[in-house]
């Protein structure tokens, strides 16, 4: 297993310098039996980290396409789906890098999600979960069982202004204990035109019109993503972006460490480069040095060499590259000026994590 290579081994242990503890847990929805196995960390980057490599450390038998992944840790609302072999270490350096347990599920591709059941071997797996991670001096988190969310049939589609009742276009969600009901369509077209901006998913904020009549603002928090969006009969579509999405941080993030790592001036000059594209219309020296180096984009010295600036163009995100993004953003303003503080410098904010 390979989670971000340039983690020093304190963050490769859970938050309190423990040893972190993996289980993979093989259940079914038609068994009273399990198979369970447990893994210090140390002993899970031994394996080359798969899909299937999960069915074979939790004991199980059969092809990847037969069963479905799950991921949980200390840090998740809710167990969320892997799709595929990356799904595994980009998910893994999202939430459970500080975690003291990371347990992965694996069921039948035909039951339902731990999320809204469980199996009869529920109470004997996490009995012998408890007993093995307090051997540890740790605990165990549970997944909690999420409850199926009602439909507000009342509310108004933000697309076409009319009453939302088609229910195979429904998605609901709770926020601030108020559950609030938005078409499918609506969710994916926004949250694929705020991707494309280079947004994080969970600073995505859609609206929803009530009975009412006033709309209301929700931010796509993380938690409304794992409890809402990637579970339930319109959960398809969802998972797909937040993998793609997770995949593609993950590798953003080995990239800058990599680069980081290489250059040691690198964070300064990013520090420097965000400062200059916010200041560009109200400050001559910011203006004259991203002016300097002749980039239509600004970027490059006196902030970066030009290998380094090569690397961060090639910075995956959710669309491709911040290449891509940048010459997106270009032919979007075809025909008028980019704005350095206003279109440039929130991009390169995103891609570099600098704030």
């Amino acid at each position: 297993m390979s989670p971000k290579k340039t983690k020093t081994q304190s963050q490769k242990q859970a938050g309190n310098g423990r040893q972190q503890l993996w289980f993979f847990l093989n259940e079914g929805m038609n068994r009273n039996s399990f198979t369970q196995g447990a893994y210090t960390f140390e002993e899970v980057k031994k394996h080359t980290m798969s899909l299937q490599t999960c069915i074979k450390l939790s004991g199980g038998k059969g092809t990847v396409e037969e069963h479905s992944f799950y991921i949980h840790s200390d840090s998740m609302s809710s167990a969320v789906q892997m799709l595929n072999d990356e799904s595994i270490i980009a998910t893994y350096n999202l939430y459970c890098t500080k975690d003291n347990v990371v347990t992965v599920i694996v069921r039948k591709a035909t039951e339902p999600s731990p999320n809204s059941s469980r199996t009869p071997s529920h109470a004997n797996s996490r009995s012998s979960r408890r007993s093995l991670s307090a051997s540890h001096g740790i605990s165990v988190p549970e997944v909690l069982i999420q409850p199926k969310i009602r439909h507000r049939s009342e509310s108004t589609d933000m697309e076409t202004m009319e009453k939302i009742e088609d229910e195979r276009n429904m998605v609901s969600m709770v926020s601030n204990e108020n559950v609030m009901t938005f078409t499918k369509d609506y969710l994916l077209g926004w949250i694929e035109s705020q991707l494309t901006d280079l947004k994080n998913p969970t600073e995505v904020t859609v609206h929803s019109i009530g009975p009412s009549g006033i709309s209301q603002p929700v931010q796509l928090t993380a938690d409304i993503w794992q409890r809402n969006l990637l579970r339930g009969p319109w959960k398809e579509p969802f998972i797909r972006i937040w993998d793609d999405f997770i995949r593609a941080e993950s590798k953003k993030e080995e990239m800058l460490s990599e680069i980081m790592t290489n250059n040691p001036r690198f964070h300064q000059g990013c520090l420097e480069f965000i400062y200059d594209l916010r200041n560009y219309g109200n400050n001559k020296g910011s203006r004259a040095r991203l002016e300097g180096n002749g980039h239509k984009f600004y970027i490059g010295a006196p902030y970066f060499d030009d290998a380094t600036r090569d690397r961060i163009l090639q910075l995956p995100n959710y669309c491709g590259t911040l290449q891509l993004a940048l010459e997106d953003l270009e032919r979007k303003r075809s025909g008028s000026s980019i704005c350095a503080s206003h279109d440039l410098s929130p991009i390169f904010e995103s891609a570099l994590g600098v704030s």
